[in-house]
């Protein structure tokens, strides 16, 4: 159960990271385009905040998920290694 567990924690951890750096670029591309299309300052000067909110959150998601989810890992690994044969008293 505990090597199911790991493999779990490992691929939300990836996932996460995927995610958030894919939506990173996806707000930052928006972000740009519009810039581009519109040719303002106001438009700047208006998106600036959110933008830099919305980067702010899904860095902390990218980084915060997968430190919390290696934590997780490290452990149950920590557990395992001081009750060895925890998996098979627990059946």
């Amino acid at each position: 159960m505990d090597i199911t567990a790991l493999s779990w924690l490992q691929r939300i951890g990836w996932s996460a990271f995927t995610w958030a750096l894919a939506s990173v670029l996806l707000v930052n591309a928006v972000a740009f385009c519009a810039f581009l299309w519109k040719r303002e300052k106001s438009l700047v000067n208006a998106w600036t905040g959110p933008v830099v909110a919305m980067n702010i959150v899904l860095v902390a998601i990218g980084l915060g998920v997968p430190m919390v989810t290696s934590a997780a890992r490290l452990a149950i690994l920590g557990i395992r290694s001081v009750v060895p044969n925890l998996a098979v008293s627990v059946q």
